[in-house]
């Protein structure tokens, strides 16, 4: 089985594993080199051996969801194939960080966290035109290029509105699926129905991470953070931000789906337009 303390010996298929880049759940992600190719890509692997087989399924499902897409903001899917025992996807190679990374680093700027939440609703906007709910965005799942283009990770929970699979636990209506601080209110409800407008109040719940420097939302047991999601209004954002700027995230953070902007493409026009004041009131500032 691959495991980070071998991959200095191991190959799969035509790719020569390098290093290992990180991994959660059930998956492994390493940097290899694409022999056939010669280029360095992110080697996804399955880690676990599930007997019914659904780790296997979620795994497909990720690489053919993703590549329905052909958006710049949307990480590439290569290749996807299995080796023996060794189910893998291809991807990619994004030189750079997670957001999470660069929140770890210091706080950004307003036009940083316009430009990063931009990029990011412009791919989802694209996975919601071709009908898939990502129902996982977090700094994690939003990478940046060190020549700023932003890429959006990870559809491995994505699901096709519409689409209830009952053999398939995270396709089941009413399933919580998601991580814990970026869960939408109807998510922590269990509600049947989970589509685009998920998408948008999780990343508004990381436009705010952005401005504050944590999540709106933080109760000291699991079951608190729910609680709150679902019950209590975020915290105003910092009086520097733009009126404008504040209003898209607590429009995006509304309890009820139908109160919130409802596509994501309005997002993308209204993050451009505070984009276009702030650098026009810049210039003139400076001239």
């Amino acid at each position: 089985m691959l495991s980070p303390r071998n991959v200095h010996i191991l190959r799969i298929g035509r790719y020569r594993v390098l290093n290992h880049l990180g991994g959660g759940g059930s998956s492994d992600v390493y940097m290899a080199e694409d022999t056939l190719l010669r280029r360095k890509v992110a080697l996804k692997v399955l880690r676990v051996r599930d007997a019914d087989g659904t780790q296997s399924r979620h795994f497909d499902r990720e690489a053919r969801t993703a590549s329905l897409l052909n958006h710049p903001n949307v990480v590439t899917i290569y290749d996807v194939g299995r080796e023996a025992d060794v189910q893998y996807i291809a991807t990619e190679l994004v030189d750079g960080e997670t957001l999470r990374e660069r929140l770890d680093r210091g706080p950004l700027t307003i036009m940083e966290a316009i430009d990063i939440a931009s990029a990011a609703a412009g791919a989802l906007a694209a996975a919601h035109e071709a009908w898939l709910v990502h129902r996982d965005i977090k700094p994690e799942n939003i990478a940046i290029r060190k020549d700023g283009l932003v890429k959006v990770l990870d559809f491995g929970v994505s699901v096709l509105r519409g689409d209830g699979d009952a053999t398939d636990p995270i396709r089941r209506p009413g399933a919580l699926v998601g991580t814990l601080h970026y869960l939408s209110p109807e998510q922590v409800r269990g509600e049947p129905i989970i589509d685009n407008r998920s998408d948008i109040y999780s990343l508004g719940v990381v436009l705010y991470e952005m401005l504050c420097g944590h999540v709106p939302f933080r109760g000291e047991q699991v079951m608190d953070t729910l609680a709150q999601i679902v019950e209590r209004e975020p915290d105003p954002l910092p009086g520097l931000v733009h009126w404008k700027l504040r209003d898209v995230v607590m429009a995006a953070l509304r309890k009820n789906l139908y109160d919130r902007p409802q596509t994501m493409a309005e997002i993308v026009t209204t993050l451009n337009d505070i984009r276009l004041e702030l650098q026009i009131r810049e210039r003139s500032r400076t001239a």
